[in-house]
């Protein structure tokens, strides 16, 4: 071990040992910084593993994807879709904690503005060729590149072309334009999945990854079909001898599932129905994934700070929770810094309040409140259903909501960054940075709020450069405070991911994030 990294590992352990961070905490920024640290504690003794059972295929339902084009991504079925075939450099676990996939190790230099990637080797694309540096350096010089139309240029807005490059075969340099030392959980964005340097494009025609399954057959809105690939790098796996993905509306998916039609959903509205069915599984994960209500700060009467305190105030919290996401999730407090990061510091909550809230209305010169139009994804649940909750809990304020419900192919073109007040769904991140310096910071391109404020943006660039947990822990508080008192967004709750899979379902464990992986899913025999 370097100097650099014994000295980060040092520190990690002394803060361990002193109490300033968590078993969580210590695991997470050792996969971050490369150092491979392993707990000073005993391991826990584990139950026997039932032997995996070969063969079969998983059917999974799935809404229609608004595209499948791996740079392009922005939606859950798209990302489903290509990530059977496809793999990123680097993974999260059940806990959070970054794990080795295509990279096989990461380290940082000049206080994280430079790190270097270690790939895996003997690793093959489908079409027989050996991915190596140039595969690499070619899928993120696409991802940086705003003329490729890139989903993904706002998450590595610290990234240019030039600072991709190899070293050598099987390892990749990273030079960023600022130190970024959560940068290898941005490797796994659900983005950057690793093409061939030479992909010609049109992922629908040229299905080429290095995953556990291989694309046979894509019908637009209608279904995928995988085959297991039997060169996967991965000696043993996938279990499966194929997965299945198949688009149904929310109602048929509950059905299919119920029958046996299919193994996995992912609807949480199925959750009162399916409980209690001994033939179903549920599994659920606690995630950074929230429903944000933005509102335009440049645009009246959503300029006033205190109009948006207000409209904080009018929501009941937890009957959201209950009413849009089936009781599965954790208390927001209009901050993106999640319970399950390790920098989340609890402050007081924001609760309902409607006498505050009317002051507030007054104050600001509106006394009897104010007409406003609420748009969101009409076909993206639970959005719509969120949208009329919310308008409820507005009107006694005196806030009158009209919800225009538009096509999630039209809200997520540029709807959603140019209506006044609109609910946006944020899937689950590696690092709070993900949702900051892409959502708030100022002039960032997913900036729905239009929010500027520089002390903010300061904050979050220290954020990214110090190494310190115990410093990173405080500007991280000061961060919730900002956000909380500024309220570029209301950020009501987090959510709890659910996924239904049938009882003979084995194996299948979901992640923080929302990704599906099946390397490891097998069906057990029926009694």
């Amino acid at each position: 071990m370097d100097s650099e990294k014994q000295t980060h590992a040092d520190r990690l352990t002394s803060a361990l040992n002193a109490g300033h961070i968590d078993r969580r905490g210590f695991m997470r920024w050792s996969a971050i910084l490369g150092l491979s640290l392993q707990l000073p504690i005993a391991a826990q003794a584990q139950e026997a593993s039932p032997v995996p059972v070969r063969g079969g295929t998983v059917r999974i339902a799935f809404d229609p994807p608004a595209t499948i084009e791996p740079h392009q991504l922005n939606d859950d079925p798209g990302i489903g879709i290509v990530h059977q075939v496809c793999e990123m450099l680097v993974d999260t676990d059940y806990e959070g904690f970054l794990q080795p996939r295509l990279a096989t190790s990461w380290t940082p230099t000049e206080g994280g503005k430079v790190w270097t990637i270690d790939l895996r080797q003997g690793v093959k694309f489908h079409n027989g060729q050996p991915m190596t540096a140039d595969d690499v350096v070619a899928t993120f010089q696409r991802l940086v590149d705003p003329d490729s139309g890139s989903s993904a240029v706002a998450t590595f807005d610290f990234l240019s072309k030039e600072g991709v490059s190899k070293s050598d075969d099987h390892t990749v340099v990273f030079t960023l334009n600022r130190a970024v030392v959560d940068f290898p959980a941005y490797l796994n964005s659900y983005q950057a999945v690793i093409l061939p340097a030479n992909w010609p494009g049109n992922f629908a025609e040229n299905p080429i990854g290095t995953g556990a399954f291989m694309l046979e057959e894509y019908v637009p809105q209608q279904r995928a079909r995988y085959v297991r690939n039997p060169n996967y790098w991965l000696e043993g796996l996938p279990y499966l001898d194929g997965v299945e993905g198949i688009t149904l509306s929310s109602e048929n998916m509950i059905t299919a599932l119920v029958g046996g039609s299919v193994e996995q959903i992912n609807n949480p509205a199925a959750l009162p129905l399916l409980r209690d069915n001994p033939e179903v599984k549920v599994l659920t994960i606690a995630t950074s994934g929230h429903d944000a209500i933005h509102m335009r700060v440049d645009q009246e009467p959503f300029s006033d700070k205190r109009v948006r305190q207000a409209m904080a105030l009018c929501m009941d919290r937890m009957a959201l929770i209950d009413s849009v996401w089936q009781g599965l999730g954790e208390l927001g407090n209009d901050h993106v810094i999640a319970p399950v990061f390790p920098l989340h510091t609890p402050i007081e909550q924001r609760e309902q309040d409607y006498d505050a809230a009317k002051s507030l209305l007054a104050e600001a010169g509106y006394p009897n409140g104010f007409s406003a139009t609420l748009t969101t994804s009409s076909d993206t649940a639970p959005l719509p259903t969120m949208a009329a909750v919310v308008q409820q809990m507005l009107k006694p304020a005196g806030i009158e909501i009209e919800i225009n419900a538009l096509p999630s192919s039209t809200y997520f073109d540029t709807a959603w960054l140019e209506t006044p007040l609109n609910i946006t769904n944020w899937g689950g991140r590696a690092t709070p940075s993900q949702y900051l310096s892409t959502a708030y910071v100022t002039g960032s391109v997913w900036n729905a709020s239009h929010w500027s404020n520089p002390e903010f943006d300061e904050l979050v660039a220290q954020l990214d450069a110090e190494l310190d947990n115990e410093k990173r822990k405080l500007i991280a508080l000061e961060i919730e405070r900002i956000m909380k008192e500024e309220v570029p967004a209301i950020i009501p709750f987090f959510i709890n991911g659910v996924t239904f899979v049938r009882s003979n379902v084995q194996g299948y464990v979901p992640d923080r994030i929302g990704f599906r992986d099946h390397r490891r899913t097998y069906l057990s025999p029926n009694p």
